[in-house]
């Protein structure tokens, strides 16, 4: 038993070594690239002090020397834990209340300094990526920002924001990722920045950009089932007008505009803008296609059951140039008062 014990002590001293040697690396590179980082901050603030127009060439230099520190530092806070040696035995000194063996660190407090002292910078790196439209970057950049503002060290430093600064976070790493085409991730942080209080710049646009994009992403590929799997699991969530709207849509793709109608007529009832317009469209489909079923019939046969409808699209349409001015209620309008003409039903 004794030997077994010796060889776990050994092996966990072994463990201790190599662990200890790997924060050490960590530290050195992360504490490296920090300090050529604020070598940089601190030119570019006195060259800026001298001429405020000052071009700053090292921007990017800047925002790969800080991503790389804090990377490192991140890594090695949680491994700097180094066992106690006793000098003389060599085996690890035990705790006599927890029977567990000694430890102490080495780097932490330095670590914890600079990662706090740095927070602040990732933001303004995320910002220079934004302006510079390298969306990828500042995408990773925000995220950087925002899980250090949320981290237990910020906020056992008393580093905390309003939740509407921490939202406006958020919606710039949202914005960034649909730029790039992350829709899932977009949609996720637009919901979380407006359920922070933050409603502006357009973050539900956003919000609802990026659910149009990734279920016409199904619909191109012809996948209906994960399509509406999809957006009847965000209904179920949030039954707003937009998403019946985009229910709408996926049914009219896969069967038609005529089981497409119920969800439009939500949409409309719900005072989403183009879920009128929808609506009202499917209307005008479904008298035309009363039109088409009846091809022999005179315009008075017809008159008794297509004024009524065509009246009702119409009724529907010119809600539509109000709440969705840019769409095509307004031509198909034009077209009802035609058709309605030629009917003497104006």
């Amino acid at each position: 038993m004794k030997k077994l014990i010796l060889l776990v002590a050994c092996a966990s001293l072994l463990s201790s070594s190599a662990i200890a040697q790997d924060v050490t690396e960590l530290f050195t590179k992360g504490k490296e690239a920090i300090a050529k980082y604020d070598k940089l901050a601190g030119d570019l603030m006195l060259a800026k002090t001298k001429d405020p127009n000052a071009a700053d060439a090292t921007a990017n230099e800047r925002a790969a020397l800080l991503m790389e520190g804090l990377n490192y530092l991140n890594k090695a806070l949680p491994l700097d834990t180094i066992i106690e040696v006793d000098k003389k035995t060599g085996e690890p000194k035990i705790d006599k209340k927890t029977g567990q063996p000694k430890f102490k660190v080495k780097y932490s407090k330095e670590i914890q300094d600079m990662l706090v002292g740095h927070i602040n910078d990732l933001g303004n790196v995320g910002d220079n990526y934004f302006q510079a439209n390298d969306f990828a970057n500042a995408y990773v950049a925000y995220g950087a920002y925002a899980d250090a503002l949320n981290s237990p060290l910020a906020k056992e430093r008393n580093y905390i924001l309003a939740d509407t600064v921490f939202g406006q976070i958020l919606f710039m790493q949202a914005y960034s990722a649909y730029q790039i085409k992350d829709f899932e991730n977009g949609y996720a942080l637009s919901k979380k920045a407006m359920a922070l209080g933050f409603n502006k710049y357009g973050v539900g646009d956003v919000k609802n950009s990026c659910v149009a994009n990734i279920v016409q992403n199904f619909v191109n590929e012809k996948k209906f089932d994960a399509a509406n799997a999809y957006v009847d699991k965000l209904l179920a969530a949030e039954p707003t007008g937009f998403l019946y709207d985009i229910k709408g849509f996926v049914v009219e793709q896969e069967k038609g505009i005529a089981d497409a109608a119920e969800y439009f007529k939500k949409s409309m009832e719900a005072g989403f803008g183009n879920g009128v317009f929808d609506y009202g469209r499917s209307l005008f489909t479904k008298a035309q296609a009363y039109i088409e079923a009846n091809p022999d019939k005179s315009n008075k046969e017809l008159a008794p059951t297509l004024v009524p409808m065509l009246k009702e699209a119409k009724a529907v349409l010119e809600q539509a140039k109000v709440a969705a001015p840019e769409s095509a209620a307004g031509a198909i309008v034009d077209q009802l008062d035609y058709q309605l003409e030629q009917l003497d039903a104006k």
